[in-house]
């Protein structure tokens, strides 16, 4: 049987990402708060999935918040920082996908697939924005790599309750 991939990543509208700040006024939960999740959409987008298998299409609603893009320090001068312009597309999406998996598996996918293919599905979908966005193969490549692998490793943050 041949592996699904992706064939188009697209949205309705162009996501409209803001920078959450931090102020003076803000609570130590605020401050904290922004500091793990400084991203926030600031319309809601739905994303349309076509894959060489399946069309799919799920909603990341307005307000939506996530990290950016986890990479190792140590990496940032190869690939750049989690905050990097670049990546918060493809970050955001892959988070959504991550954080509602559940729900983006049964309600939206109907439970047709397995959740290691499910897994391996959200870091294509990530490379094909990153491609998208203007991120080179190399890049775009080497990126979805170390996020699937550290999925792989990451069995615990896999289960599906």
């Amino acid at each position: 049987m041949k592996k699904e991939n992706i064939i188009d990543v697209s949205f309705d509208i162009n996501p409209e990402i803001q920078v959450r700040i931090i102020c003076k006024e803000d609570t130590k939960k605020e401050r904290k708060e922004k500091k793990k999740y400084p991203f926030e959409l600031k319309n809601g987008i739905n994303v349309t999935v076509k894959t060489t298998k399946r069309e799919f299409i799920f909603d990341i609603v307005k307000g939506y918040r996530w990290n950016g893009a986890d990479i190792p320090r140590i990496f940032w001068r190869m690939i750049g920082s989690r905050t990097d312009n670049d990546f918060l597309v493809a970050s955001m999406v892959h988070d959504y996908l991550i954080e509602f998996k559940k729900y983006i598996l049964e309600e939206i996918l109907k439970n047709s697939m397995t959740i290691a293919q499910y897994r391996r599905l959200t870091s294509l979908i990530f490379r094909t924005i990153l491609k998208q966005q203007g991120n080179g193969n190399f890049k775009s490549n080497m990126m979805a790599f170390f996020v699937d692998i550290y999925q792989i490793i990451n069995k615990r943050g896999w289960q599906c309750s």
